[in-house]
This record gives structure tokens, sequence and C-alpha cells, in this order.
């Protein structure tokens, strides 16, 4: 697709909103609805119809935010039932300066985004009572019964003179988002690389899904390796070096776990424990080092993926005062999407204070 070649891809930008808004056409009543996720409920689904459900299931914040959804969002005329991520309402946004020109400013959680004023979205964003952006659809005879519906593009609909309905699917007018040809053939040699080193890793994989008990299952404390490197900030970029960092945390994760323990026996069983995984860790470093290679060449790829997408963004993102990346984009297709979280993103995402009451 990045290459200018027919695709059945397409993308659709994932907006850092919050919290997210489940509403539409209740499916039994035909009564306009408004909750998050909680709707879904099997047991005590919190959905509203009005201010009255809203106080009775929410408070703060939360509930504020809820009763202008449910002021607003009907002017949309939903039909079924759609899922979006709250961006403002009028109380959130805020005037301020970027590079010389005035622009309208919100932070639905983590990342700032900042709308020229005198441009069409921010004439549109300052006369606006609430922003929202829907991504995903869903269908069935019951909110509990419901079900994602596969989609290609995001649901559309048109803002009006109250609601700002910013648009999740990806426009490319220019052609920036377009590799040259070096781009391409960097692209591709990560790709290369990386089915080069699965290839030598293939058969570990398996082993590796079986090694260990419950919550210290070998491959769950790899994942759990890698997330907190990146949510520390240190990356993940020499595999021979994480191979034997890897180690050491698996280490220092079974001696936690045994220093919780009270008997000799279970402790000795923890010691065991240590014992035969990092016996398996030496024994296939080989294969756990091409692994990890893998995921390197794999996380290389997916960033200039998402550094060639970021080059069309019209509207300015920020963490803080400091300029960043959308939180990502999503890659559909008709059998399965693919997620595309930019890594500043997710370190953020755990350190920054959010203006919103999830409760």
């Amino acid at each position: 697709m990045l290459s200018g070649k027919s695709s059945d891809l397409n993308i659709t930008t994932k907006w850092d909103g919050a919290p997210a808004i489940i509403c539409g056409t209740e499916p039994v009543s035909g009564r306009f609805f408004v909750g998050t996720k909680s709707v879904f409920n099997k047991v005590n689904p919190k959905i509203c119809f009005d201010d009255t459900d809203v106080d009775r299931f929410y408070n703060g914040q939360l509930a504020s935010k809820l009763k202008d959804c449910l002021a607003y969002l009907p002017q949309l005329n939903i039909s079924g039932i759609v899922q979006g991520d709250l961006l403002f309402t009028a109380e959130d946004k805020r005037s301020g300066i970027v590079g010389g020109n005035r622009v309208i400013c919100f932070t639905p959680n983590t990342i700032t985004y900042a709308v020229d004023r005198h441009s069409r979205t921010g004439s549109v964003v300052h006369l606006s009572k609430l922003g929202i952006v829907f991504h995903t659809k869903y269908k069935g005879d019951t909110l509990q019964t419901a079900e994602v519906v596969p989609l290609k593009k995001a649901p559309k609909y048109h803002s009006t003179e109250d609601v700002f309905v910013a648009s999740a699917n990806f426009i490319d007018a220019t052609g920036s988002s377009l590799f040259d040809q070096g781009d391409l053939y960097t692209f591709n040699a990560h790709i290369n690389r990386a089915q080069g080193a699965l290839k030598q890793s293939s058969k570990f994989l398996d082993i590796l899904q079986g090694q260990g008990k419950s919550n210290l299952m070998m491959h769950l404390l790899l994942k759990k390796f890698f997330n907190q490197r990146i949510r520390a900030g240190r990356g993940i970029v020499n595999a021979k070096t994480m191979v034997a960092e890897f180690a050491q945390f698996y280490r220092v994760a079974i001696q936690t776990e045994r220093g919780k323990k009270k008997t000799a026996a279970t402790q000795k069983k923890y010691e065991n424990m240590e014992n035969d995984g990092l016996m398996f860790i030496a024994m296939y470093r080989r294969e756990l080092y091409f692994l990890i290679a893998a995921y390197i060449s794999i996380r290389s790829a997916k960033k200039m993926v998402i550094d060639q997408l970021n080059k069309v963004g019209t509207i300015k993102t920020f963490i803080g005062q400091t300029p960043t990346s959308p939180e990502g984009y999503v890659v559909h297709n008709d059998k399965s999407m693919m997620k595309f979280v930019d890594d500043e993103f997710r370190l953020a995402n755990i350190t920054v204070d959010k203006s919103w009451n999830s409760k």
C-alpha cells in the first residue's frame, strides 16, 4: 500500500480520546442510549436513556460528560450501535498559540490536539459543544449479545452545529505517505531479516509456549520483559544483550515470588523452578537470540510505517508542550486488523495524569 500499488488494505487513525462512548439505538426498546463499555455487562448493564440513569450508574466528571452525550449525540441520527472516543466537551477546549498561529486545544486523555482556529475544522471545533470520533460498529438483537461488525472503514457521521465528528479514516490526498525506493528497500530488508530469524526460532516458539507454570510461564514473562523496557523508555535494540538481560529479569521474577512463600517446601519448589528456567534459557540461547532479533526487525518495520503515515497529519499533537505523533493507526482488510501503536504514546500513557474520571 505504501509503495503505491493496488491493495485491499485500509487504514484508520487512532485518536487518543477518552472515555470510550457506546451509543446509538438500543435494539430492544428502539430508544437512543449512551454509556461506557459497561452497557455490554451480562449482569447489571449500565445503559443510560436519560440523566436519571446517568446519576444512578455514574458520578463525577464522567457523569457530566455522559449527560452531554445524551444531550447532543442524538443530532447525528445514529442507527444501530457504535463505539467512539470522546474528544472534548465545551469546558475542555482552550485557546493557544502554536508556531505563531492561533489554535484551539483539547486533551481528552494523554495527547493534546491543536487545531488551527482559522481552518475549516477549527471553525467547527470552536462552535461545537462536544467532539467525538467513531471507529467501531456492533450488531445484535440485544446489547448483551452484540458483536463487532468487521469494517474496513470507520463509521461516518457528519458534524452538526453542536457536535464535531472527527474522521478516523486515513486520507492521503498528497501522496506524502508513500515510500520512496530507498524507504521500500529498507522496509523490505527489515521484513526479510524478521522472516530469516523466525525460521531459526519457529520450533522454539512452540517449546517456549509450554515452559513454566501459571503467570510464570516463560512466554508471558518474555512479553512482560519487553513491555517493561518499552514503558521505561529503554527500548529493545540489541538481541544479544536482551538475552542476557531477560535471564536476569527471569531470575528476579522467580525470586520475588519465592520470597512471598512461607513454607520451606514451597520455597524449594520455586528455587527448582528458577534453576530449571535458567537452564532452559541457557540451552536455547541461540533460538532466543533469533526470536528477539525477529521482534526487533518487526518493530523497526512498524516504526517505518508509523513515521511515514505521520507525514500526512494535519492536526498538531503534543504531550504536555512537546510535539508528538498520533497514538497510532489500525490497518484493516476483510479478514483482520492490526494495530500500530507508537512507543512514545505507550510510555506517556502510563506516566501522564489523565483529566477525566473513569469511575
